[in-house]
């Protein structure tokens, strides 16, 4: 008799290790299909943006207006952005994106505050045109 129970608590217990990767099988979510997609497209430069000239207005020692000037004829029509930076490489005001229309863009609003002392560089993009 107490063969007969050892075998089977030993049958139960291999039929419920058995019945456990089924169970799990059952309620396993199955993948979720997603798209993935991608494309090319050849790009090119308007222009060396090196040569462009800089200057800003300052009031209570914060920069109020960026001009720029010298942008090559050839990026007119791009979108044109603006980035001042400090020391650290760190953002303290930026405009745009617009639209080029001639080779001299004045920014009137800036977002951030660049105090004049503060501004140690600056980034310009241009995509397009």
């Amino acid at each position: 008799m107490r063969n007969d129970l050892a075998t089977a608590a030993l049958t139960a217990l291999i039929a419920s290790l058995l019945a456990w990767p089924a169970r799990a099988a059952a309620t396993a979510m199955g993948p979720s299909p997603k798209q993935v997609g991608s494309a090319f497209t050849a790009t090119s430069s308007c222009g060396s943006l090196s040569g462009v000239g800089v200057t800003w207005t300052v009031t209570a020692n914060v920069v109020t207006t960026v001009v720029l000037t010298s942008i090559p004829t050839s990026c007119i029509g791009g979108s044109l952005s603006l980035t001042l930076v400090d020391s650290s490489n760190t953002s303290l005001a930026s405009a745009g994106p617009v639209t080029l229309t001639a080779t001299t863009q004045t920014f009137a609003s800036l977002t951030g505050a660049a105090t004049a002392t503060s501004v140690a560089g600056g980034y310009l993009s241009v995509v397009g045109p």
